[in-house]
């Protein structure tokens, strides 16, 4: 990660929970579809911060983006 900008691989990551508690919290995530997703969060961020290569590190960055982005679609949709 470049040093200019450390705090860019947690903005994934910090959307994809506030998105997923706002969700949950509003009732449009049913008990059963935040588990799935929060195992979703939890795979992509163990591979993104403590994956052994660099394309494990980078498809677990990408899977979090994924997410965040199917949120806010979501979340967007929903209103």
């Amino acid at each position: 990660m470049l040093p200019i900008l450390p705090f860019v691989a947690w903005v994934a990551i910090v959307t994809s929970v506030v998105l997923l508690a706002a969700l949950f919290a509003l009732g449009e995530l049913s008990p059963r579809a935040l588990a799935i997703l929060i195992a979703w969060c939890g795979a992509a961020a163990y591979g993104q911060f403590f994956g052994s290569s660099s394309a494990v590190s980078a498809a677990g960055l990408a899977l979090q983006t994924l997410l965040a982005v199917y949120l806010i679609l979501r979340w967007r949709l929903a209103q």
